[in-house]
């Protein structure tokens, strides 16, 4: 029997099978969403609003007027980044709040209208979800294992889902504009917990229009536009200031210690990591540790035509929790050396004096714990003694001059 599950969890479990392959070879996807902005198409006047899952209450507003290709006008509104960018024959006006505009916005303000850019991402083995390929219909139900056993009913009807490098895309909860079908919400994937959400809110013709809304007294020069491009991973590494290498944290199983990694890695114009999307992560536990690491990370500028402007490429890692460090895990009284701000549990009332208990810790390259696993002792005492090391301050080990994640075993007893 088929199993389905409700919308709310559905595209987390989307993003989770990420590795489900669709697409071919040379094969560019098809949507159902349709291209408003290609050339003879009806004017038209959207508006959208761009929520965080994580934070809704935060909104982002997206308005466009469209007349032809060469005369349109958009307006992107928000606390961090707001842009206005007008578009009228050979002449350009861009105006930013802020020198680097986030993947994921531009993302959703362009597939909002042109799913092209999320499409032409797409690279053999990446996720395709779409009624094009048979894994998505007009009932809302989408498959994402090769079976097609396990799916999800979306309460919107059709959803098609894209999971290319950058442009992990969702379309949904379709509508008829003209001769187009256009989604009304998408879903942009930032990891697994978190996604950028943009509603259509208006979308019709542009029946009339204030003539002065698309004049360009004085164009924008074309180093002070904000432009952005994909590079090949060799182009991007050869541009950096210091080693793309991350000093893997050890994780505590041992189960998985070895793998493949990647990252999607985005600077800005002047060469500075401004974002770090995961692509595959195989030890959720080293994560943070090396998104920390490449945030670090700076490159040369990028030029393109003699101007700087953003870049973007996925970075392949291959991981060794245990390459870094030293090979056992430190003893209580080392580890307590390195230790600051080391209080005591507050045990419950009752304990047995002279109970013990034994808390396994991973501590990374900067020192932060990232992981920490009970060992043994009184039950009761876990949770006392895991808050207590929430609240310790841990310097990393020096090996050759540079700091080194490590392993440890922390033990307290009732006084």
């Amino acid at each position: 029997m088929k199993k389905s599950i409700h919308l709310s969890t559905l595209f987390a479990y989307i993003f989770f099978f990420a590795s489900f392959v669709m697409s071919q070879e040379g094969a560019v996807p098809q949507l159902v969403q349709g291209r408003l902005t290609e050339p003879g198409s009806t004017p038209f006047y959207l508006q959208a609003v761009i929520t965080e899952r994580a934070d809704p209450s935060e909104h982002i507003d997206v308005e466009m007027s469209w007349i032809a290709p060469d005369k349109w006008r958009r307006t992107i509104k928000s606390h961090d980044f707001s842009q206005t960018l007008i578009v009228n024959g050979e002449k350009t006006f861009e105006q930013n709040t802020d020198d680097y505009f986030p993947i994921g916005l531009r993302v959703l303000a362009t597939a909002l209208v042109d799913p092209s850019d999320v499409l032409n991402a797409v690279r053999p083995g990446d996720r395709v979800l779409s009624k094009a390929n048979g894994k998505a219909d007009e009932s809302g139900k989408i498959c994402f294992d090769a079976a097609g056993k396990m799916c999800g009913m979306s309460r919107y009807g059709l959803s098609e889902s894209i999971g290319a490098a950058g442009r992990s895309v969702d379309f949904t909860d379709y509508h008829k504009f003209k001769d187009k079908r256009i989604a009304r919400l998408l879903s942009y994937h930032i990891d697994h917990s978190d996604s950028l959400l943009a509603r259509v809110t208006t979308l019709g013709d542009l029946k009339s229009h204030d003539e002065s809304q698309f004049s360009i007294p004085e164009p924008t020069p074309r180093e002070k536009q904000n432009r952005s491009v994909i590079l090949e991973e060799a182009e991007l590494r050869a541009l950096a200031n210091q080693q793309t290498e991350i000093v893997w944290p050890q994780v505590l199983e041992d189960q998985i210690t070895k793998g493949e990694t990647s990252y999607y890695v985005s600077i800005d114009r002047t060469g500075r990591v401004r974002e770090v999307l995961p692509l595959k992560v195989s030890i959720e536990r080293a994560d943070d540790s090396a998104r920390r690491q490449i945030m670090r990370w700076t490159f040369k500028p990028v030029l393109r035509d003699g101007v700087t402007v953003q870049a973007e490429a996925a970075l392949n890692f291959h991981f060794d929790t245990r390459a870094y460090g030293p090979p056992s895990p430190l003893t209580d009284s080392e580890v307590r050396k390195l230790a600051t701000n080391a209080v005591n549990p507050e045990f419950p009332a009752g304990s047995k004096t002279g109970d013990t208990c034994n808390i396994r810790i991973a501590v990374d390259a900067d020192g932060k714990v990232i992981e920490q696993i009970a060992v043994d002792g009184a039950p009761q005492l876990t949770m006392p003694c895991m808050n207590a090391i929430g609240k310790w301050q841990f310097g990393p080990i020096m090996q050759d001059g540079q700091p080194r994640p490590y392993r440890a075993q922390i033990t307290f007893q009732v006084p």
